[in-house]
């Protein structure tokens, strides 16, 4: 999953910009909102060879993505 930083996500529902309810994100809209984020930034920082920044977002990026794992099995297990 790749993410734009200018696509930031405080609340679901709010990318549209309409009026309606919001909520706020679950542990798994968080986890991959930062998965995402951190890809980003990883590119950024890898393009500009910042190479200890790179890595630690590199590792945010696999925790997030091991996050993300771990929460879609939760929900398919309540399911």
């Amino acid at each position: 999953m790749t993410q734009k930083a200018e696509d930031s996500l405080p609340l679901a529902g709010d990318s549209d910009g309409d009026d309606g309810p919001q909520r706020p994100l679950s542990p798994l809209e968080i986890a991959s909102f930062v998965e995402g984020m951190a890809a980003e930034m990883r590119t950024m920082t890898r393009e500009a060879k910042l190479n200890a920044l790179s890595y630690f977002l590199e590792m945010v990026r696999v925790e997030a993505s091991a996050e993300i794992e771990r929460l879609a099995k939760a929900v398919d297990r309540a399911s």
